[in-house]
C-alpha cells in the first residue's frame, strides 16, 4: 500500500466517525431538551394550579367577608329600626311598627308547577289542541285549493 492510498482511507474513516458522532451528539441534546420541556411543562401546570388555587381561596374569603359584612348591616338596620321605633313612640304619638329581623325565606308552597295541558274544548275522542292534527279538517283535503287550468 502506498501512502497516498492511505491517507485517503484515514481521511475517509474520519468523515465517517465524524458524522457518527455528530449525529450521537444531536441526539442526546434532543434528548436532554425534550426532558427540560417536559420539566418545564410540569412546573408551568403546577404552578398555574398554585396559582389557581390561591385565586379560588381569595375569591371564597371575599364572598365570606361580604355575606358576614351584610348580615351585620341588616342587623344594625334592624337595631336602627327598633331605636326609630321607640323613639318616636317616646316623642310624639306615632305609631311604627317594630322590625322583627326575619332569617327564614318564606316560599310559597300552595304553587306547584304543573306541565302544560291540553285546554281545547274537546269530546273525549276528538283531538285536543295540542294534537298536531287539531284543526285540519279532513272535508278541506278533498277540495281543491288551486283552481283547475285549461290551455
Amino acid at each position: 500500500m502506498n501512502l497516498e492510498e492511505f491517507n485517503i482511507i484515514i481521511f475517509i474513516t474520519g468523515i465517517i466517525i465524524g458524522c457518527v458522532a455528530t449525529l450521537f451528539v444531536k441526539s442526546l441534546n434532543t434528548r436532554q431538551n425534550k426532558q427540560a420541556t417536559s420539566n418545564s411543562s410540569i412546573i408551568t401546570i403546577k404552578s398555574l394550579q398554585q396559582e389557581l388555587d390561591s385565586k379560588q381561596v381569595i375569591i371564597d374569603n371575599f364572598f365570606t367577608d361580604s355575606n358576614e359584612q351584610l348580615n351585620a348591616a341588616e342587623k344594625r338596620l334592624a337595631e336602627l329600626r327598633n331605636v326609630l321605633a321607640n323613639n318616636a313612640s317616646q316623642l310624639s304619638n306615632v305609631k311604627i311598627e317594630k322590625h322583627q329581623a326575619s332569617t327564614t325565606v318564606t316560599t310559597d308552597d300552595s304553587e306547584i308547577t304543573e306541565p302544560p295541558r291540553d285546554y281545547a274544548l274537546k269530546k273525549d275522542k276528538e283531538p285536543g289542541m295540542l294534537s298536531e292534527s287539531f284543526g285540519l279538517d279532513d272535508r278541506n283535503r278533498d277540495l281543491d285549493l288551486e283552481p283547475k287550468r285549461t290551455i
